[in-house]
């Protein structure tokens, strides 16, 4: 009798653990206060299924990429998430520079009818990486997803700023940027950049005056920032580990990004790419349970993220390291005046909530390699009167800035909320 219920104790047990480890696995709808857009790049593959769209959902996507049938839509729906549709333009109009207005608006309704009103479509995929050439088509065919299906959105991702001027079609990226917005009026602004290389110099050098001048652009437009990053090795990028995932993400984020998407979920079926969270075959890898526990802690503040609008970012570096392009100092006005060691390679982002005026900070170690401690970070005008670290594994909870809370494993960040 007593083994019984020893065995009953257990299982409860059981069910109570695996209750509280889903908590953080839901995804939750567009328009509620805690969805954040964690998006898996791409098409959907030959073998997806109900499996792989729970599966997805699992890792904490909530954004299924990129689907072709009203069937994919289904999964997703049933998996808790969203997806884009793609575009249903015939391809000799679509790529014809100075096409029929009508055919392209024709060909925007058509798709419109092919997804009908799907519960799981957020909008529609237009274009991956387009020059400034390409603005004129792109801007009819975005202007006709509003008119067709208000509330919807066009997808149109643009190069990064490591892209030549002939690929841009303009000066630099900022003038290219601002030209997309100018003439497409976009609900948000997006870009793909890989930052991670292999071998002994791993770090892109533009990558902090892309977050940098992206930051610029979208809060002078007032339009939310997403950016696109490696989930997968290729060519000379590294097969991220979950510091680097990490780093990646929680470094859009300190600039103030509201949407996170990773190039890709599924490996392609070429020689050079390996290791993204899903294998050719439909299984997981080492990659996949990396970006689960990454997007579960975006998930856990994703309430307080989308609230906050970033004031300031700036950056310390090592003694005797060459500050890169827009590793920009601080401020007179800045929060944080100096780091707690001349050795920490950190950077930190300054918010405001948006609904209440309070203020946050975000810590990032940038070091890749090296836990670093910011228990004596050096504030500018004295240590807060508190500092609360915004919880990464429980929903709406606040945590003691102190013990082993002050650490910042390589590639990671805090959330601080401060009241001064």
């Amino acid at each position: 009798m007593k083994r019984h219920s020893l065995l009953l104790t257990l299982a409860t047990l059981l069910t109570l653990q695996t209750l509280l480890m889903s908590q953080v696995l839901p995804s939750p709808k567009p328009g509620d206060p805690d969805y954040f857009p964690i998006t898996a790049w791409g098409g959907l593959p030959y073998f997806f299924d109900q499996k792989q769209a729970d599966d997805m959902a699992e890792a904490g996507i909530t954004v299924a990429g990129f689907a072709s049938t009203v069937e994919q839509l289904d999964c997703i729906q049933k998996a808790g998430m969203v997806a884009w549709g793609f575009h249903q333009v015939p391809n000799q109009y679509f790529w014809d520079d100075e096409a029929p207005e009508e055919e392209l608006r024709k060909g925007i309704r058509a798709t419109v009818d092919f997804f009908q009103d799907h519960p799981a479509l957020c909008g529609y995929f237009i274009q991956d990486e387009p020059s400034t050439s390409r603005f004129r088509n792109l801007a009819i065919m975005a202007d006709e997803v509003k008119k067709a299906r208000p509330g919807k959105d066009a997808y149109i991702n643009l190069f990064p700023n490591y892209a030549t001027p002939k690929q841009l079609g303009a000066a630099d990226w900022k003038e290219y940027a601002e030209r997309f917005i100018q003439e497409l009026q976009p609900a948000h602004l997006g870009y793909d950049y890989y930052t991670l290389f292999e071998g002994n110099d791993p770090i892109r050098r533009g990558t902090w005056q892309q977050l940098a001048e992206a930051r610029e652009v979208t809060l002078a437009h007032g339009i939310p920032l997403d950016v696109c990053l490696l989930s997968v090795g290729h060519m000379p990028y590294r097969i991220p580990s979950e510091n680097d995932l990490f780093f990646q993400v929680y470094s859009a984020l300190l600039y103030g990004a509201k949407g996170i998407l990773y190039f890709t979920y599924y490996t392609p079926s070429v020689a050079s790419y390996r290791h993204a969270p899903i294998d050719p075959w439909g299984n997981r890898t080492e990659t996949w349970y990396a970006m689960r526990f990454v997007n579960n802690t975006v998930k856990c503040i994703a309430k307080t993220l989308n609230r906050l609008e970033s004031t300031k970012v700036y950056h310390f570096v090592p003694n005797g390291r060459e500050r890169l392009p827009r590793e920009d100092a601080p401020e007179e006005t800045s929060l944080i005046a100096a780091p707690a060691a001349d050795n920490q390679d950190i950077a930190v982002g300054e918010f405001r909530d948006r609904e209440n005026g309070e203020i946050y900070v975000m810590v990032l170690n940038k070091n890749l390699e090296r836990s670093t401690s910011i228990a004596d970070l050096q504030w500018r005008n004295g240590t807060p009167a508190d500092i609360q670290v915004v919880s990464q594994f429980r929903k709406d909870t606040l945590s003691r800035f102190a013990g082993e809370n002050v650490w910042l494993a390589p590639g990671q960040a805090l959330l601080l909320k401060i009241t001064e």
